[in-house]
């Protein structure tokens, strides 16, 4: 994806989602420090600050790391502390430090297009897992990929006033294993648009054999597979594959 500068003021508005208990709970069950990769507007890191858990991020995007800076100042300052924030690219990175989790949230490792970039990205990942740890991410399962394209717009209300409104499309092109996105965030005042941005771009579509393979030939040992981050059984109906992994 493109990230442009702008939109990622209304990332929040449709970035909720359920997954911050699951990496709370691996970050205490590991040491209670944590390293989030793709850390973005720091929604995620932000809730196992909270927590009490010492919160590393790292994002190759300078103005999504300014909208997590924003974020942070809106925290109290004992949380502030416990999260330090780096630009740095998950390929090719180098902090110095081990973690008991490191987490790839967000369907995020699938802007990974290449096999070469997602194992140049999974050995520095390897490097940061500290003895004991862990490391755990998200993807989407599409079980049967096919050729096809759609549209969907959402809408979020900010206040009686504004409303910000989402439209995205997508496409597939199931030889590549390749999913195109576009979307479009529009600003209404009082009905009437006051600013648009748009970001598009690509993301792979992993399948459950070839991330296991990816894993193996990294060192890594799977030591769970969900279907979701209530920890659920994984099956072919499964919407996503959350992945917990140990280098071996």
């Amino acid at each position: 994806m493109t990230y442009r500068e702008g939109a990622e003021k209304y990332y929040d508005l449709f970035g909720a989602k359920a997954d911050g208990p699951f990496y709370i709970g691996l970050a205490k069950e590991h040491g209670g420090k944590a390293l989030e990769l793709g850390v973005g507007t720091a929604r995620l890191a932000i809730q196992l600050a909270r927590e009490g858990i010492e919160t590393w991020g790292i994002d190759n995007s300078p103005h999504m790391l300014r909208a997590a800076d924003a974020n942070l100042a809106k925290e109290l300052v004992e949380v502030r502390e416990r999260i330090h924030l780096e630009l740095a690219d998950v390929r090719d990175f180098s902090l110095g430090e081990g973690f008991g989790l490191v987490y790839f949230p967000s369907f995020s490792f699938d802007h990974l297009l290449e096999r070469a970039d997602q194992l140049k990205a999974l050995e520095a990942i390897r490097a940061h897992v500290a003895p004991d740890g862990v490391y755990a991410f998200d993807l989407a399962h599409v079980p049967e990929l096919r050729a096809d394209s759609s549209w969907f717009v959402q809408r979020k209300p900010i206040d009686e006033r504004n409303t910000v409104v989402r439209t995205g499309h997508h496409s597939t092109d199931p030889e590549r294993r390749l999913m195109t996105i576009n979307l479009w965030y529009e600003h209404y005042f009082d009905g009437r648009m006051t600013e648009r941005y748009f970001e598009g771009g690509e993301v792979y579509v992993h399948t459950p054999d070839g991330i296991w393979g990816l894993l193996t030939e990294s060192g890594f040992k799977v030591e769970d597979w969900y279907g979701g981050h209530e920890e659920q059984e994984f099956s072919d109906e499964s919407a996503m594959m959350v992945v917990v992994a140990r280098p071996v």
